[in-house]
């Protein structure tokens, strides 16, 4: 076995200790009794729709994220003697599973609403959302669910599922749609989400967006940053962006958060809780990043067909009007962002261990590979 052979299978082992974690770990504990969500389900559609309701199907989505109680189920009725059935996505909003300072829960519900209601960006229809906390423990809402399949995390993308074993056309096909649409939620207009709005943190969407995050990093690891990440934040103040563009950002920008039609072309974009007002810049940065984390990250070749970075840098380029400037930053940022999520879910789950802890995991080591220093150590084991 030769040296390369022993550090990719290293980083293989690395990432499927890390996967199984991210997977497991949140749906057993943000779990809720399925008899009694269907049973609450039922009674509380039944007012929305004015008729008995059969809740099935009830189930989460799996190899995806588990930032949010999810879950999957078919609603059925009758109206006027006809049969009906809807399709839908229950969101509920995040209890002692809470991995952001503020999950954003209602405006979320509010963004999609703008979104789809202006055809701004292809997201699920909204249907309805609950204050009232005596239906399922928390606030939730509910969507349609959207037809097509997602490239999931778990297991990645470029090892497994369906893109996997689609062609290089099929492949090429879908990366220049999710570029597209991309782009298309950075040409929504700043008046049409002028609502996330943070002037408690600063006066622009990019300071509001950087002085939210070092709050979060002091709230999710109770004010003690592992000293790579304290390392790392110095580098970020010292080469921080001259003139930081505002603009509208999804936040979690990357394959995974999007549905696909059997076409290949985007059918719906999801996840929006880290939604911003901080510029274009932190999705393109998020967006290359993830794809490093997804593939070389993880001992994995990119699947052919998914475009470089440079050709999404390029892309991007030409169908937002924008000019890149400063990525390296951007996705250092990300990967700190992204290592702040993980000191915060190891912090609720117990779950760390060598190798993947708040100091030393895959997005850390990425950050160190980036800007080629020495990758960090185990602390908070």
């Amino acid at each position: 076995m030769t040296k390369g052979e022993s550090v990719s299978n290293a980083r293989t082992a690395t990432a499927a200790e890390y996967q199984s974690q991210s997977a497991g770990g949140a749906s057993q504990l943000i779990s809720r009794d399925a008899t009694t969500t269907r049973a609450s389900m039922e009674c509380w559609l039944e007012r929305k729709l004015g008729s008995p309701v059969r809740v099935d199907g009830l189930q989460r989505p799996s190899g995806a994220g588990t930032s949010n109680d999810t879950q999957l189920f078919s609603a059925h009725w009758h109206h006027e003697g006809v049969p009906k059935q809807l399709d839908l996505v229950l969101r509920v909003q995040p209890a002692s599973y809470q991995l952001f300072l503020d999950p954003l829960f209602h405006e979320q519900y509010r963004l999609l609403e703008i979104l789809y209601d202006s055809s701004l960006v292809r997201v699920a229809k909204p249907f309805w959302y609950e204050h009232d906390t005596s239906v399922l423990g928390q606030p939730f809402y509910v969507m349609a669910r959207l037809p097509g399949r997602v490239p999931v995390s778990f297991p990645p993308y470029n090892q497994a599922g369906f893109l996997f074993d689609a062609s290089v056309h099929e492949r090429r096909k879908l990366w220049v749609s999710a570029v597209g649409e991309l782009a298309r939620i950075h040409r929504t207009p700043l008046e049409n989400v002028a609502f996330l709005q943070r002037p408690a943190y600063g006066v622009s969407g990019f300071e509001q967006h950087w002085n939210y995050q070092l709050a979060y990093a002091n709230w999710a690891t109770s004010g003690r940053l592992p000293v790579f990440m304290e390392r790392t934040l110095e580098w970020l103040v010292a080469h921080r962006p001259a003139n930081p563009l505002d603009g509208f950002s999804w936040g979690d920008a990357r394959i995974g958060n999007m549905m696909f039609s059997p076409s290949f072309t985007v059918a719906g974009v999801m996840d929006w809780e880290q939604m911003s007002l901080g510029g274009a810049m932190q999705d393109l940065g998020w967006w290359t990043f993830f794809d490093d984390a997804y593939s070389s990250g993880v001992g994995l070749e990119r699947l052919a067909g998914l475009g470089s970075r440079d050709e999404t840098v390029a892309l991007w380029e030409a169908l937002t009007g924008l000019e890149c400037h400063d990525l390296l930053w951007y996705e250092v940022f990300a990967g700190w962002k992204l290592a702040i999520i993980l000191c915060r879910k190891f912090a609720i789950e117990g779950t760390a261990a060598p190798g993947r802890n708040s100091s030393n995991n895959l997005f850390t080591r990425l950050i160190a590979e980036r800007l080629e220093i020495a990758p960090p150590r185990d602390e908070c084991t």
